[in-house]
């Protein structure tokens, strides 16, 4: 049988397709999916399609789809008008990402002990929660009357609130790390919001129309233990911190500590309640908060991706406009054959008052 150089690449083509799907079945199959992608690889290969799109005149996300990742024409990329693939970017697409990988965001970490919620199309919600010692009921004696008492519930309300970043990369990059364009993109991302989440999340900044309340907002530090013994001074510390939450009719402390901190939890085998670590929290911090209590959203998000835009970039930018006060340093994406990447997801937390306790200066 002859075989024409052309039939011959086809078919190599046609294994290595084949070999692609093959493996991700198998992976699939060991994380226990159903569907092709997670949701966390769906947020990033949307972003990736967004990226190497842009700036090419012609080129569709169906042809970058098959150019990076090998797939046969009749299979359809990541793109919002397409189901089981990124539609909308679902909330659990964007959730996925946020608690999955190297570096996870400790807004996830902490909203998996507590109550969840999807924030698309609500503009507040307001949840229901039970006061600290307004119990009811009691012990009653054969036939005497049963105690009659209200219920009384407070309420927390959440209200989403954008968080947004940009990453920028050189055309050149992008040419030269096309296998690994995924783990760049999500590296980058990943990063970049994390700084803008965590940093709010454990800070002592009051709620606004920007930004959700910091768990140390309104919240007075409690005195770190002066014992010598570092252990000794830790246990003392995580009680007290323990004992805060408890009064404040809380159930479960959970622990975010800087990394430093982390470190000394190896010398307590068998402590009970969740730890969570972030670069967010000052070292020598540490923050308690009631796992079940904790109130957490997240709704659908967008990318982008743009060549030509102009960026003010500072961590506080300003409006780039004509005539206003001149932003400085800008980049020129055009000018400096570099990509621009831009993420905005919806996030909302909130927490019963007195849920929450932290100190600082800790010796351990």
């Amino acid at each position: 049988m002859t075989y024409t150089l052309e039939r011959v690449a086809r078919q190599a083509e046609e294994a290595k397709s084949l070999a692609v799907h093959t493996s991700r079945a198998l992976r699939d199959l060991k994380r226990g999916t159903k569907s092709g992608l997670s949701g966390r690889d769906r947020f990033v290969r949307h972003a990736v399609l967004r990226a190497l799109a842009t700036g090419r005149p012609g080129i569709t996300y169906e042809d970058v789809y098959r150019e990076v990742y090998r797939e046969r024409a009749a299979t359809s990329p990541a793109m919002m008008t397409v189901p089981t693939w990124a539609a909308e970017l679902a909330a659990v697409d964007v959730g996925e990402f946020l608690a999955d990988g190297v570096q996870p965001l400790a807004l996830a970490r902490l909203a998996a002990f507590g109550r969840q919620v999807s924030l698309d199309g609500l503009g507040s919600l307001k949840v229901p929660y039970r006061p600290p010692g307004d119990d009811v009921g009691g012990w009653v004696g054969e036939g005497a009357p049963i105690p009659v008492d209200s219920l009384d519930f407070g309420t927390v309300t959440i209200s989403p609130r954008k968080a947004a970043a940009v990453s920028t990369f050189t055309n050149e990059l992008r040419k030269r790390a096309t296998a690994d364009i995924e783990t760049l993109l999500e590296t980058a991302l990943r990063t970049d919001l994390a700084s803008v989440v965590d940093a709010a999340l454990v800070d002592d900044q009051p709620g606004s129309a920007l930004r959700p309340a910091g768990l140390r907002f309104n919240v007075a530090a409690v005195t770190a233990s002066t014992a010598t013994d570092p252990l000794v001074a830790m246990r003392a510390d995580l009680a007290k911190l323990a004992g805060e939450i408890m009064a404040g009719g809380g159930t479960m402390p959970v622990f975010l500590v800087n990394p430093v901190q982390m470190t000394s939890f190896g010398f307590l085998p068998n402590i009970a309640y969740g730890v969570i670590d972030t670069p967010a929290v000052p070292a020598g911090t540490v923050i308690a908060v009631d796992g079940p209590g904790f109130i957490s959203g997240n709704g659908s998000a967008v990318i982008d991706a743009s060549k030509d835009a102009v960026l003010h970039e500072d961590t506080a930018p300003s409006p780039i406009v004509a005539g206003g006060t001149a932003a400085s340093p800008t980049r020129s994406l055009w000018q400096t054959d570099s990509i621009g990447v831009r993420a905005i997801i919806d996030v909302a937390w909130g927490l019963p008052a007195g849920r929450s306790a932290w100190m600082q200066g800790v010796t351990w």
